[in-house]
């Protein structure tokens, strides 16, 4: 009798056993191996614009990968880490990448991170101290806002002969805000967000320190998870305790209804409300099924891009229209002209470019040539960020032509949508052209996250110079050709994307 019972409960056991093993597929017989990540993260590195991975070295062991070697810059270094987060099947990066030696006097360097954080249109804040020992600076002090202890330490990275930046400054907010304020905003952040809409987070906060449990499906969902609830105000920590967790039908999120008009506004309205990089006081929001109208004014030139970088990112929002100014405390041109100077001058990307800069009432036109469309961005971006500019035209040339033919950028453009975590499910349905460096998308996606990265995977490929992204997202009901056609280049689907190489946080 006892030999049946057992035998009954083997069965039992087999059985179930069974029905896990007919049901796993569903979720882990893709499971991608380490050999495969291992290949296409190096091909990711290799085909990045930003990146120069010809001595980078990439292992992976149980889905984590290990990048060492060596990059002429901290930016490229952060870029490689972003990149292979985006893999498929990477479940965390080991960034050991080391920064190439130049020598440069501590003194020299201390010097121009100094005068790049006095002459920054971000940072209202005194008091922050510099050291520098063997390239690696120290940053100290309290400052009044996240967006001014993050600029900060972006300032000192970009300086020619930095190994490494220790931020130790310290954010005081002025004002006081309930943990259950900033828990509602955190939530609806990330339901706003392209690429972290209907993921099963939970968000609970304790004296203002967040705790993000739950799980997401790349590497990059987790960090950007946590980079957008740390720029909401009053936040003092974030513990990102997110899981990492790859399997197939992840994909298929929570179905996200085609918002009114009002509600898009609304949502628009918040992103900008809750970015403290921004003061949103003065910006009016219209939207028309999918299209976003940005009017009045700014406090500097940075803010009206970061202002287009956050409506992009909403989900529901196809297009948008800048026409934010910035209202900018007068300042005289030549000192204008003289602290973009100093930083051009200084940074360790545009080492060896010839860059022209004239100033006329606050306007500044950059002209001159480089490499490549990211070296003419990164430019514009240092101009922005400087007081007292108002508007930054940038006429610099980008010389590098790429040797590759269409069909082989249109090839490299396929594999990199299939191993990116974000595209791979809608990879059969994004057709590619590409024709004398401009790619053009079109398709029909399921997700607003598939449009957007769909389009930085184009943009960020070696060889594209332009990118006309006129993808559709399935169940939205916009006037896509409408638009397609009314909104001016200078906004629209055909355009250089400087938003998507933005160094802050993970955009």
């Amino acid at each position: 009798m006892k030999k049946q019972i057992s035998i009954s409960k083997f069965a039992v056991l087999f059985a179930l056993l069974l029905s896990v093993i007919i049901a796993a597929p569903a979720f882990a017989v893709n499971k991608v191996a380490d050999d495969d990540i291992t290949y296409w993260a190096k091909d990711a590195l290799r085909n990045d614009a930003r990146v120069d991975a010809s001595e980078i070295t990439v292992k992976t062991k149980k889905g984590i990968v290990t990048l060492t070697g060596s990059v002429d810059n901290l930016a490229a270094k952060k870029y490689a880490d972003q990149e292979a987060k985006k893999i498929k099947g990477v479940l965390g990066v080991i960034n050991r990448i080391g920064i190439k030696p130049v020598w440069r006097s501590d003194a020299d360097i201390r010097n121009a991170v100094r005068r790049r954080i006095l002459n920054s249109a971000v940072i209202e804040s005194q008091g922050i101290t510099v050291t520098s020992n063997n390239g690696k600076v120290t940053l100290f002090g309290t400052v009044d806002t996240y967006s001014e202890e993050k600029e900060a330490e972006l300032l000192a990275s970009e300086v020619r002969g930095i190994k490494e930046v220790d931020n130790n400054i310290i954010t005081k907010w002025k004002t006081k805000r309930s943990d259950q304020e900033i828990k509602n905003d955190a939530v609806a952040a990330m339901e706003r967000d392209v690429y972290l809409s209907g993921l099963p987070i939970t968000v609970s906060v304790k004296d203002a320190e967040i705790t993000l449990t739950g799980s997401v499906g790349s590497a990059y969902e987790k960090d950007r998870a946590g980079s957008d609830v740390h720029w909401i105000s009053n936040v003092k920590d974030v513990k990102n305790k997110l899981k990492v967790e790859w399997w197939e039908k992840r994909g298929v999120r929570e179905k996200k209804l085609q918002p009114s008009d009002s509600a898009l506004k609304k949502a628009v309205r918040a992103e900008l409300d809750q970015d403290n990089r921004v003061d949103a006081s003065d910006i009016a929001v219209k939207a028309t099924t999918g299209y976003v109208i940005l009017d009045g004014s700014v406090f500097s030139h940075y803010q009206k891009r970061i202002a287009e970088q956050d409506t992009r990112d909403v989900v529901g929002v196809g297009w948008v229209t800048n026409n934010l100014f910035a209202r900018v405390d007068k300042r005289e041109d030549w000192a204008i002209k003289d602290d973009i100077d100093f930083n051009l001058d200084t940074d360790s990307i545009l080492e060896g470019f010839d860059i022209y800069t004239k100033v006329n009432n606050e306007v500044v036109t950059l002209s001159g040539n480089v490499h490549t469309w990211y070296e003419k961005f990164h430019a514009g971006d240092i101009a922005s960020r400087v007081k007292g500019v108002k508007k930054v035209i940038n006429n610099i040339t980008a010389q590098r032509t790429s040797l590759k033919k269409n069909a082989e950028l249109i090839k490299t453009i396929n594999k990199r949508l299939k191993w990116n975590w974000t595209t791979f499910h809608v990879r059969d349905k994004i057709y590619v052209t590409v024709n004398n460096g401009v790619a053009t998308l079109t398709g029909d996606v399921d997700k607003w996250s598939e449009r957007r990265e769909a389009g930085r995977v184009a943009l960020l490929t070696d060889g594209i110079r332009k990118l006309d992204n006129m993808l559709t997202v399935k169940g939205y009901d916009y006037p896509w050709d409408e638009w397609y056609i009314k909104v001016p280049d200078l906004y629209g689907p055909y355009y250089y994307d400087e938003f998507d190489y933005y160094p802050y946080g993970l955009y």
